[in-house]
């Protein structure tokens, strides 16, 4: 292998953000950099300025176990990016021209698979699928043991079973992927969030800004009548979307104050380990409810390998 090759390899991005950097940024003063609270130490939070893309990331998170290093960041590299840079130029729009107008379909949807991934990509998501997988995935159903004792050669393990629990690590990893992307991908949850009333909500007038963290989608089951998603976008701005125009409407009646408190209080309290500010003002109000509620893993793998079930 030429130098320039090896370099190459060895220069792929091994530090995948699961919060992207151009969400982020929307916090940064004029350093360029925001505030990023977490308890590195016990129980007590502590507030560290630093740029967006000092945060939020794990080395390797998405890459391909067992796959040779030119392929192992297949899914940062061709999925993520392709995911993050579409929903950068959405979250532009949104920023500057709010929901109005005609949306190109490319784009809305973009925005949409963007919050699903937010539901998905964390490290507890990939680490809690990745173990359930390991011992689910060798896991047949009957109807695939008798499948396979169909189609078994003299050469072949007993069991189907034994039969999976031979494949080498890359093509675990393979299934594993082939299966985790189209749910982030999903077209159902997409198109439903697609067809939402979608608004923007500007809270400048509050009293405090907007928080974000590690966890930042607030959500019902998208199935409920009055299905709703919300999600902070800067210090001084709100993305929603509604199911109807009656749950639109009791958004819009809820005072400023209280809207960002309330948003704060979930955003906070639902985050793994960070929570984001443009400044440590809120320290005590982070200190108070980071992590009190988290978030739990929506993802879990069945017995039948291939397949995932899906919290609604």
């Amino acid at each position: 292998m030429s130098r320039g090759r090896r370099d190459l390899i060895n220069n792929k991005p091994k530090k995948h953000h699961y919060i992207p950097v151009f969400y982020l940024r929307r916090w940064a003063g004029p350093d360029g950099r925001l505030c990023e609270f977490s308890r590195p130490y016990g129980h007590v939070v502590k507030p560290r300025m630093t740029h967006p893309a000092g945060t939020a990331y794990q080395e390797n998170l998405y890459s391909l176990r067992g796959f040779e290093p030119h392929l192992a960041q297949q899914i940062e590299e061709r999925f993520f990016h392709f995911t993050d840079s579409l929903a950068a130029e959405a979250l532009d729009r949104l920023v500057t021209k709010g929901v109005a107008g005609e949306w190109p379909g490319e784009l809305r949807s973009a925005w949409s698979r963007f919050i699903i991934s937010l539901l998905l990509r964390t490290p507890p998501d990939i680490e809690a699928l990745r173990a359930q997988w390991k011992h689910t995935f060798a896991d047949a159903s009957e109807e695939g043991e008798q499948e396979y004792s169909k189609n078994r050669r003299e050469t072949d393990p007993p069991t189907f079973s034994e039969y999976l629990a031979t494949m080498p690590l890359a093509t675990v990893e393979g299934y594993l992927f082939q299966t985790y992307l189209p749910i982030v991908d999903n077209q159902r949850v997409g198109a439903t969030i697609n067809q939402m009333q979608w608004a923007i909500a500007d809270t400048r007038d509050a009293k405090f800004e907007l928080l974000t963290s590690d966890r930042p989608v607030i959500r019902t089951g998208l199935n409920y009548q009055f299905a709703h998603i919300a999600l902070p976008i800067g210090p001084h701005q709100l993305f929603a979307a509604f199911r109807n125009d009656e749950t639109f409407a009791r958004f819009k009646q809820i005072p400023v104050n209280q809207l960002v408190a309330d948003i704060n209080a979930r955003v906070v309290s639902h985050a793994t380990h960070l929570v984001f500010g443009r400044s440590d003002s809120q320290l005590r109000f982070v200190s108070n409810r980071l992590g009190s509620a988290p978030s739990p893993v929506i993802l879990r793998p069945r017995s039948n390998p291939g397949h995932l079930d899906q919290v609604d």
